[in-house]
């Protein structure tokens, strides 16, 4: 009897001791676990944060590369337009702008396009599936010249069209004909209320968000003024540039992340200086600066 109250009393003492260990060193298992999971959703935000900026330079390529005609020749009327939100056109006075972001306006050229013949002037009954309307622009391009066209019938398939051109000097010519579609680009309220980049036809039709969560944006012109192919400048003003001087573009932009947590940052705000002197103030992981180099000239 002696013998089994010592085992069963050592046993207990085994037990509480088991215990006092498990409560001593639990809370540092805990927080151990608890940091190594921390440190795993930052490295996922991280992650992720290169992952968007990678989409949204890629978006901005596929939106902006078109931005220049195709030809041997570049027409000398071909122009951007880069303004400050705070001065919006009267074509987006119905819509909010981000006044500290720069709006942008250009016409994309042969988002649809093939090679064609002119015959006459009005051409008819071409079979481009373009979707065109009438009263749009369409582009015919030559190796020597551009000209402009305008579309007055189309077939109710949308697949067919008749387009009177400027000049019947493009009579007997061969080269490209081109859709030629003017949009404002820039940063407006989106859908889920986050930032988001726009596009809103020049002349009518409806505006569409091309992508969420881009918090501010810059752009910048980089100039070929002495015509030898090389970038002289980086033009800060706002205005009118004529594409025959634009080499590239200089696009710096803000975006946030989506379910980001902020708390797991133990990083100070950041400031990132434009190049127009604006001083941005964003927080990694869930808020990051990007800029890149969109190329115009062939």
């Amino acid at each position: 009897m002696r013998l089994s109250a010592s085992l069963k009393g050592s046993l207990l003492l085994e037990v509480l001791v088991v215990c006092l260990l498990i409560a001593l060193f639990l809370p540092f298992l805990v927080s151990a676990l608890a940091n190594v999971q921390n440190r795993h959703l930052l490295a996922q935000q991280y992650q992720n944060q290169f992952a968007l900026q990678s989409a949204i330079e890629t978006h901005f390529q596929a939106q902006w590369t078109r931005l220049l005609p195709a030809g041997c020749s570049l027409d000398e009327r071909a122009s951007i337009t880069i303004q400050s939100g705070s001065i919006p056109p009267d074509r987006l006075a119905s819509r909010r702008v981000f006044s500290e972001s720069d709006w942008l306006y250009g016409e994309s050229y042969g988002l649809c396009q093939g090679s064609f013949t002119v015959t006459e002037n009005p051409q008819q009954e071409i079979a481009l599936a373009c979707h065109w309307k009438e009263g749009e622009t369409a582009r015919f391009i030559t190796c020597r010249d551009h000209y402009l066209g305008q579309i007055i019938d189309i077939n109710s398939r949308g697949n067919v069209s008749d387009i009177m051109f400027e000049s019947d000097d493009v009579i007997g010519q061969s080269g490209i004909l081109a859709s030629q579609d003017g949009f404002y680009w820039y940063l407006s309220p989106g859908k889920d209320g986050s930032r988001a980049f726009w596009r809103t036809p020049a002349i009518k039709g409806n505006s569409r968000e091309l992508f969420k969560n881009i918090e501010r944006l810059a752009i910048f012109p980089l100039l070929d003024l002495d015509g030898d192919g090389a970038v002289d400048a980086l033009a800060t003003e706002y205005g009118e540039f004529s594409l025959e001087q634009v080499r590239a573009l200089w696009v710096e932009y803000q975006y946030r992340l989506s379910d980001c947590r902020e708390s797991l940052s133990d990083q100070a705000a950041q400031e990132y200086v434009s190049m127009r002197g604006d001083q941005w103030i964003y927080r990694s992981p869930c808020q990051h600066v990007g800029n890149q180099i969109i190329n115009l000239q062939p």
